[in-house]
């Protein structure tokens, strides 16, 4: 491996374990603390509010002001301190605002390290999914370290209702912070005056007047409100069925991640980025009924419980690497960073903020009078309503997704 992009993969490796390391183990937790329904999806929402104030206009900055891997560093550095700070609150009118703050310093950096990684490499489509499956390495290692390894050493059975996942984020992001630092420089490209439209990345909105970039962006932003459901509930939900370490067991949907981003490449030469994306759909909704369907005593049944947790992961790489790909090829040079940022507000903020409050509201509708086998929720409604989102969603992507793959140029929009 090039040096390079060693470095670029280290990168990705530490961005995804920090967000793993908290995000996974969050409900088992915050249910020990006595937190209402509301209250837990309000905490999963920090994320997506805070995906809709930073990423656009931290990924301006970066684009006309700092190098990246600087804006990067100091990031994670702020992040982490506030992490430390955040493992300590155990009341919701404390612990969500910090938790917010964490976010508003997190989420940017997903963009940035997408866009320090495509500054830094010539091939996207066959470099950067190599380089991306670290930071799916990285989810995996937060799940295998707080679900498997650190219990038996230090002398505990479960540590994710405690507040060492969070410890353990506010370590890692010290150490990406640090690290960051010695990055490729990856220098800001704006150029050109300065007015309140470009410091606040709305000309980034001008790469929406191109109909299938609309189309993507669009359907990203829908597609996110079904997927909140899994983020949000599964955790809980396998625990509930009757299966042992939940947190550490939901890390083969990134294993199956490690298959899906290392085939990537070939896919998209073979199918194009089209065919690629609606690949994610059908797997998403597959992976709904298959959570439908596995919460019975029947063995076969349980067995399918593995399998949609393997297709999140499948589903996860076809469509929002593909999608990351798809962004870097359509900004013009002058706008990735912003581009980037824009999605992430799109999918990670909007998105992902409807579909937490929709997962805040199912929680209610579908909660049981009377624990039932176990179960506090009526989970067949819950995946069933999930299901029917994201094929609704594929519908309108293929009705009005005209790319053709072998013709994907840059947006042409205005630097100021």
């Amino acid at each position: 491996m090039k040096r390079p992009h060693l470095k670029l993969s280290v990168m990705m490796f530490i961005e995804w374990f920090i967000w793993g390391a908290w995000f996974v183990p969050l409900w088992q937790y915050l249910n020990k603390l006595g937190f209402t329904p509301g209250e837990i999806a309000w905490s999963y929402s920090s994320t997506a509010i805070a995906a809709i104030l930073s990423p656009v206009l931290v990924g301006v900055i970066a684009d006309r002001y700092f190098a990246a891997q600087k804006v990067l560093g100091w990031l994670h550095l702020a992040g982490g301190v506030l992490m430390f700070i955040i493992a300590w609150q155990t009341t919701f009118a404390t612990f969500f605002p910090l938790l917010v703050i964490y976010a508003i310093t997190y989420m940017p950096t997903v963009a940035l390290t997408n866009s320090i990684a495509f500054a830094n490499i010539t091939d996207t489509e066959k470099e950067f999914p190599r380089i991306r499956v670290l930071g799916t390495l990285g989810w995996i290692a937060s799940g295998l370290v707080v679900g498997f390894m650190l219990p038996p050493l230090l002398g505990l059975g479960n540590i994710s209702d405690s507040n060492l996942p969070l410890i353990i984020t506010g370590v890692a992001s010290i150490a990406l912070g640090l690290y960051s630092f010695v990055l490729p420089n990856t220098p800001a490209k704006g150029t050109g005056p300065v007015d309140i439209k470009a410091l606040l990345g709305l000309n980034a909105l001008g790469l929406l007047k191109d109909r299938s970039f609309a189309t993507f962006a669009l359907c990203s932003f829908l597609f996110c409100m079904p997927l909140a459901f899994y983020y949000q509930f599964a955790n809980g939900y396998l625990t509930q069925v009757g299966l042992p370490n939940a947190t550490g067991w939901m890390t083969l949907g990134q294993v199956s991640e490690i298959f899906a981003m290392l085939a990537l490449p070939l896919l998209l030469k073979r199918y194009g980025i089209k065919k690629v994306l609606l690949l994610g759909f059908v797997t998403a909704a597959i992976r709904y009924v298959f959570f439908i369907y596995g919460g019975t005593a029947d063995v076969w049944a349980y067995s399918m419980l593995f399998l949609g947790i393997l297709l999140h992961g499948v589903s996860y790489d076809f469509y929002f690497v593909t999608g990351y790909i798809y962004v870097d090829k359509k900004a013009p040079p002058h706008m990735r960073t912003a581009a980037q940022g824009l999605i992430t507000l799109i999918c990670q903020g909007l998105g992902s903020f409807i579909g937490n409050w929709l997962g805040g509201r199912a929680m209610t509708t579908f909660a049981l009078e009377q624990p039932r086998d176990g179960m506090t929720f009526d989970w067949f409604a819950v995946w069933g309503v999930g299901a029917v989102m994201v094929v609704g969603v594929m519908l309108l992507f293929l009705l009005f997704f005209r790319e053709r793959s072998d013709n994907i140029t840059p947006i042409d929009v205005a630097r100021s």
